[in-house]
């Protein structure tokens, strides 16, 4: 293992990453910092719901249009706020391949009622980053099954065309 990549700060998706990155030896890189207060808040909700996790420093915050590597791989970080204010999305072009985290779902999107969630902020981090990346476009969201933007665009009750465009 390289190095460890968090799309943002909530605890079920990087509540370990301290712990994982200490005993692996790897980096951190991402989320974007406006997550800070997420990440340095993982130690006490980790408790209260009997999770294991720590907070953690990233080795490196991500900002839009900076570029991570793994072994050959090169991917796009696309600041997308909504979810949370420092959410990333991963985006390998030539595989038109996203990595979305909780940003959007197939037939759904992200939540936006946990603190600093902005609903307004994540409707257009979708319809107006992830979008003009193509219909043909895979994604990989953090829960639940893969889609392409294009088939949301079509069905998704949140962010389909017919509902913005």
């Amino acid at each position: 293992m390289e190095k460890l990549l968090v799309t943002h700060g909530h605890m079920d998706h990087c509540g370990m990453t301290g712990v994982l990155a200490r005993d692996l030896g790897v980096p951190i890189e991402g989320p974007h910092q406006d997550d800070l207060f997420w990440i340095e808040s993982l130690d006490d909700p980790t408790k209260r719901y009997g999770l294991e996790g720590e907070s953690f420093t990233p080795d490196r915050w991500l900002h839009d249009g900076d570029t991570v590597t793994f072994g050959e791989i090169e991917m796009q970080v696309i600041h997308c706020p909504g979810h949370t204010p420092g959410h990333v999305v991963f985006y390998h072009e030539p595989t038109r391949l996203a990595v979305v985290g909780d940003v959007l779902f197939q037939g759904s999107i992200g939540r936006t009622d946990f603190p600093r969630g902005n609903h307004a902020d994540l409707i257009a981090s979708i319809t107006e980053r992830l979008w003009p990346l193509g219909n043909d476009v895979t994604f990989i969201p953090g829960h639940g099954p893969t889609s392409t933007f294009g088939h949301e665009r079509l069905t998704n009750p949140f962010v389909a065309d017919k509902r913005y465009g």
